[in-house]
Formats: C-alpha cells, sequence, structure tokens
C-alpha cells in the first residue's frame, strides 16, 4: 500500500506519543513534519536504495562524468544505450586499477562505447568511464538523490513501504527527545532510537553491495 504523511504522523506516531487530538498538544503537526523529514534524510544517508532512480545520462567529452542534478550518489552502471535502445553492458572497476593498467587511459582516444565506469571515492557526485567519452555517448545508471520535503499531512510517503516502521522510530526518538530533562523520556527516546539504529542496519548489506558490487570487472575481462 502506499502511505501518506498523515497515516504514519497520526496512526502511528501520535498513537504512541497518546497525544491523539487534532493537530496536537504536546508535540504539533509542524514539528513531527519537520522530524519526518530529518528521519527520510536519515533513511536515504544510510540507505541510499531507498531513493534510488534510474536515468539515461547522456555523457559529455572525456573521462569524467557527474549524476544528474539533484542526485547525491552514483548506484550502479547498467549499460550503454544506441539510439533510444539497450547496448552493449559497463562493467565497474576501481580507478586503481585502470591507472595501474594504464596510467594515460584518461587521455585516450574518445568513443561513444563505455566500457567500464568508475565511482569516485572521494566525489560521490562524480564518476569517470573508460574509454573517454565521445560526444554523442549515453549511458543507464542507477543513482539516488534526496527524498521530497513534505510540508502536509496529506502529502505522499516519500520512501518506499518498507521503511516506514524506520522512520516512525526516528520520530518517536526525536519527540520524546523533546522532554529528554526527565528521566522516563530521556529513556524513551534512547530505546525508539535503539530501534531505529537496529533496524535500519538489519539488511545485511545495501543493494549495492548486494548487487553493484557483483559487476566489479573480473580479471581478464574487458
Amino acid at each position: 500500500m502506499s502511505y501518506t504523511v498523515g497515516e504514519i504522523i497520526t496512526d502511528k506516531v501520535r498513537l504512541i506519543l497518546r497525544d491523539m487530538d487534532g493537530g496536537g498538544i504536546q508535540w504539533k503537526d509542524a514539528e513531527l513534519i519537520t522530524w519526518f523529514n530529518e528521519a527520510c534524510a536519515e533513511v536515504s544517508r544510510v540507505r541510499p536504495e531507498a531513493t534510488s532512480n534510474t536515468a539515461d545520462v547522456a555523457l559529455i567529452a572525456g573521462a569524467k562524468q557527474s549524476i544528474p542534478t539533484g542526485n547525491s550518489r552514483l548506484l550502479e552502471g547498467i549499460c550503454n544505450i544506441d539510439t533510444g535502445e539497450e547496448g552493449r553492458i559497463i562493467r565497474r572497476v576501481s580507478r586503481a586499477t585502470m591507472d595501474s593498467e594504464d596510467p594515460n587511459w584518461m587521455s585516450g582516444a574518445g568513443s561513444t562505447t563505455v566500457l567500464r565506469y568508475m565511482p569516485s571515492l572521494t566525489d560521490p557526485r562524480t564518476f569517470y568511464v573508460y574509454p573517454p567519452a565521445a560526444i554523442g555517448a549515453e549511458i543507464r545508471i542507477v543513482s539516488s538523490g534526496p527524498p521530497q520535503k513534505v510540508t502536509t499531512l496529506t502529502d505522499a510517503y516519500p520512501l518506499p513501504d518498507m521503511y516506514t516502521a524506520v522512520v516512525t522510530n526516528y520520530i518517536l526518538f526525536r519527540a520524546f527527545s523533546k522532554l529528554s530533562e526527565e528521566p522516563y523520556f530521556r529513556q524513551k527516546s534512547d530505546d525508539f532510537y535503539g530501534m531505529y539504529k537496529s533496524q535500519i542496519a538489519d539488511t545485511l548489506a545495501t543493494m549495492e553491495q548486494n548487487n553493484a558490487g557483483t559487476r566489479d570487472t573480473p580479471a581478464g575481462a574487458k
């Protein structure tokens, strides 16, 4: 099912807070919506696959490339796109491997067919392609960006449904921390933060580790 912000804040968060009056008494809607957005942003930061999207990207000339504007991290490269059709796959390889094979690879002849791609380890919005791209090269990639901010209870929940409990527990952690001068509420805040941390780490590896990582170029492959 697809949730609205209100179904999470009213039916889940407020039920546990025991603050069910319209608009809230101890915790106002605007306050909970702020923490809702913070929770979604945290989920996206730790689990970038939660806000992943697939796009066909026209490359600029050269080795250095950028993911689509508004996104924050490359997750996977898929294949070349040739006149709108899916073409040859592209393989992920480390830049260290490319550098050791050919220290001058970045200055090589351009091509409209990409064979390999290399995410930057220090600039997540940048990646490199080999051979260096020529004008007209296009590839399909998966990247991740920040979730859409919500402003009202009627807005759609911006993450996959599987993260609703994670978001709920994060909001409750922030809500109870507001009263942390009292030991009971401080403990409640700590408890919900612990549940959030446990749930966000429950998956052994992200989709990038499970899927994209297996597409690294094996020895001898081209």
